[in-house]
């Protein structure tokens, strides 16, 4: 601001979601380093605390911040817009954006489904359903999740009751493998477990209780199921670091997964795969679906996570069965996809009706099959938003992930 200027700035502050903001306006004085009489700062000209307002959901409103400067010197100040749910908004740590900028806070499914017409080459829509969805060998699709960086699926409509009201939620998968684990390994006649493979049977596999109820959920050390012959076998398994926080709980709630499964995985297309997902045939008694938090990826996932490449696009992709990814022919299927890791197979959350005991897998070679429950495979949680979280700031990148808060 310069020598015996006075500076009005007006703000638009928007917001775009279904929940109360409070809103204020921060500033930093670069220089001088403190305000004396002769820098006057206030907001609207009549306001002398940093609190300016409450917007209720989808409304905005205008903001003018003044800054008059009767010294013989020019000064700086950092001038911005910050929010908060509370009204506390303790600014400037709440801050967004900078300097005559605005705030328009998004709900995470609103951006991420606003990014679609500009990046034709990083996602798609053309699932069964038109799930807005990320694709590709390395989309910026990377947010900061539980301290870590997850990346985001894409949104789909779920219900958090079997039977009720379907809403957006953002799907997300961790970024690296919590570890290498069995899915079930229950001994047979325990549970839903009828062999010495364990079960497939994901409402009480092993697997399903330690990322829900056990160690991984409750941030603590413990025991997770690794391999058995007939008898359970567990390792000590210690998630006292890399566990749900309580501030990640917060951002997630339940779910209705679809737990249909298909006999074999040698003639599934992407869209075969989702079809089976969402259906009924089921191993014999096997539920049609669980309600939870934290569950897997399902085979459709990686398969529409594709962009194909120079030789094969993704329209060749999706028209070969998944289980042939694995071939020379079909590499630009997986080596274009951010889920296929060519060091780890995957557990997915499908199973195969064909036995009581046989899960469909993400093989490393880039393949669809089925292993044993009881296999040892790396796992990589997977969970959905709540509808209402938003994102706050970031890029997306790994460098530069999405931010998140309720």
């Amino acid at each position: 601001i310069k020598s015996k200027e006075k500076k009005v700035i007006e703000y638009t502050v928007n917001n775009n979601t279904n929940n109360s903001l409070y809103y204020g306006v921060w500033y930093e004085m670069i220089n001088p380093s403190s305000i004396n009489d002769d820098i006057v700062i206030g907001k609207s000209e009549d306001t002398t605390n940093d609190t300016l307002g409450q917007l209720s959901s989808r409304s905005n409103a205008k903001v003018l911040f003044v800054i008059e400067n009767k010294t013989d010197s020019n000064i700086v100040v950092n001038v911005g817009v910050g929010y908060s749910e509370t009204s506390s908004l303790n600014l400037p740590t709440n801050r967004n954006l900078i300097t005559e900028e605005y705030v328009d806070v998004l709900l995470a499914t609103e951006y991420i489904e606003s990014l679609l017409p500009s990046n034709p080459t990083t996602m798609n829509n053309d699932d069964p359903d038109g799930n807005v969805r990320y694709m590709g060998a390395n989309p910026s699709n990377y947010v900061i999740f539980n301290n870590e960086l997850w990346r985001i699926i894409g949104v789909f409509d779920v219900a958090s009751t079997y039977g009720g009201n379907t809403e957006k939620r953002v799907k997300i998968i961790r970024n690296e493998s919590i570890g290498k684990y069995s899915w079930d390994n229950k001994t047979s006649g325990t549970g839903s477990s009828t062999s010495s493979y364990g079960s497939n049977d994901w409402t009480d596999s092993a697997l399903m209780e330690v990322l829900n109820n056990g160690a991984y959920w409750n941030r603590t050390s413990g025991t997770c199921p690794f391999g058995s012959n007939d008898t359970s076998i567990s390792i000590s398994c210690n998630f006292s670091s890399n566990g749900m926080t309580d501030e990640a709980k917060a951002l997630i709630g339940n779910a209705v997964w679809n737990l249909g499964g298909t006999f074999s995985v040698f003639d599934g297309l992407p869209s075969h795969f989702y079809g089976h997902e969402r259906g009924i045939t089921v191993y014999s008694n096997r539920p049609t679906y669980w309600v939870g938090k934290i569950g897997l990826m399902y085979p459709s996932d990686y398969g529409y996570a594709t962009s194909g490449g120079a030789t094969l696009n993704r329209a060749s992709c999706l028209a070969k069965e998944m289980y042939n990814w694995d071939s020379s022919s079909y590499s630009d299927c997986k080596n274009n996809d951010y889920l296929y890791n060519s060091s780890s197979t995957l557990w997915t959350i499908t199973h195969n009706p064909s036995s009581s005991y046989s899960v469909v897998v993400v093989k490393a070679s880039g393949s669809i099959s089925s292993f044993s429950a009881n296999s040892d495979i790396y796992d990589f949680p997977v969970l959905y938003l709540k509808s209402t979280v938003l994102i706050t700031g970031g890029e997306g990148t790994s460098v530069n992930p999405y931010t998140l808060s309720l």
